[in-house]
């Protein structure tokens, strides 16, 4: 089924409208006001059916459901008898706490704040495939539905995808697929099979002792030696007790002690991330990091508190689902502009997804040097080559005519 039957001479220019619209006022964590009115005029006009229920700041859209937003959410489960095959895309909507510095006529207007990683563009794309599919729909080319998830906070400690997905918005999704903005050329699409991006766990410890006057060390309880104990304990157990062939990273990225140079520090604080490919090994290191920590508080006569934080899983694309993915890449942009991308270290929290069903995060190249035009995510600088986003669109439409013939 050609996806061109889907889109018109148009359509490219308002997807580029609308990433502009949407650059122009950076919204980040789960508070996107602007942000969420522009998803919603775009799909009411279009006559999608949707709901804001899953999370605050997002916008869920029904296609092909047959009814009302309040009848969509009463579609079955994927357990359950009646249920139709359904398919979730998924767009991030949140910015950064970044500083434009692109000069761009359409830069951001809201000081401190970018879309310095693309989401706008993933936002853009995704409203420009839901037209495309809502007129499938119509015309009796799509058997299945089509849940479009737009998603708050993917930047954030509070994991937008984990709030929706603890709120339900997977229960009737039998398959999901994003794609983000990457450095390859535009024209060029990315897929990596298995584990793409690696699990985030972060790490606060707070040691406890008693301040004194730094000439009488011995009437204290120094927290800052605590900490850097443990500091030194953490990197000696990653170097000499853990597989140098297991992919891993153990970054102790804060440390913060002490109020004055002549007292002991009372209270230390330190920030750790850890990064893994491995259920199994994240486990040891939470073990090994909270006991590290904990001896080296009480060998100095202290306390030690360890809050950790499983902000994101591991992206594990379902290679079968990648494979199928990979052709509707090729089907469009030719094989020669297809890539097999390297993992990642980076964590996702469209990995949330992932835990419920299975799917798949694929790669949208959008540098252009002719145009200066780059990649350079999380930076102030980020400028991505605007002709990738009917592409992007064309390829999410793509997709889920492809994947309905092999449910």
């Amino acid at each position: 089924m050609n996806v061109d039957t889907y889109f018109g001479s148009g359509d490219a220019q308002r997807i580029i409208s609308l990433r502009r619209e949407i650059h122009r006022h950076p919204e980040t964590g789960l508070d996107l006001p602007v942000t969420v009115t522009v998803v919603c005029r775009e799909l009411d006009s279009l006559g999608i059916p949707y709901t804001l229920k899953y999370a605050p700041g997002s916008v869920v859209g029904y296609i092909n459901y047959g009814g009302t937003a309040k009848e969509a959410e009463a579609a079955p489960a994927v357990e359950d008898a009646g249920h139709v095959f359904t398919i979730g895309l998924r767009a991030d909507m949140d910015a950064l706490p970044v500083e434009e510095q692109t000069g761009l006529p359409f830069a951001s207007e809201v000081p401190g704040k970018m879309h310095a990683c693309g989401h706008d563009a993933h936002t853009a794309m995704l409203l420009g495939a839901a037209k495309a599919l809502r007129k499938a729909a119509d015309e009796g080319s799509l058997s299945c539905r089509v849940k479009l998830i737009f998603q708050p906070n993917e930047e954030g400690e509070d994991e937008g995808a984990g709030i929706m997905v603890r709120n339900g918005v997977m229960d009737d999704v039998d398959l999901i697929f994003g794609q983000h903005v990457h450095k390859l050329p535009v024209g060029h699409f990315g897929w990596h099979k298995g584990n793409a991006q690696a699990s985030c766990h972060a790490y606060r410890i707070t040691f406890h002792g008693v301040s004194a006057h730094a000439t009488r060390p011995q009437e204290g309880h120094d927290a800052l030696a605590m900490a850097i104990k443990a500091a030194n304990d953490i990197y000696l157990m990653e170097a000499r007790e853990i597989s140098p062939f297991e992919n891993h990273i153990i970054s102790i990225g804060t440390l913060h002690a002490g109020t004055a140079f002549n007292i002991i520090a009372e209270k230390a604080a330190m920030g750790i991330t850890v990064r893994t490919y491995s259920d199994r090994l994240d486990q040891f290191i939470c073990d090994k990091i909270r006991k590290i920590c904990e001896n080296a508080a009480s060998e100095l006569g202290g306390t030690a508190e360890v809050d950790d934080n499983l902000s994101a899983y591991v992206v594990y694309n379902d290679p079968y689902l990648t494979e199928i993915a990979r052709k509707t890449q090729i089907s469009l942009a030719g094989e020669e502009n297809v890539h097999e991308v390297e993992s990642m270290m980076g964590s996702e929290d469209f990995s949330y997804y992932l835990t419920r069903r299975p799917g798949a995060f694929l790669r949208i190249g959008v540098e252009n040097p002719e145009k200066g035009c780059n990649c350079h995510v999380h930076a102030g600088d980020l400028n991505i080559d605007e002709d990738a986003l009917i592409l992007g669109a064309r390829f999410l439409t793509q997709l889920v005519l492809d994947m309905q013939d092999h449910q």
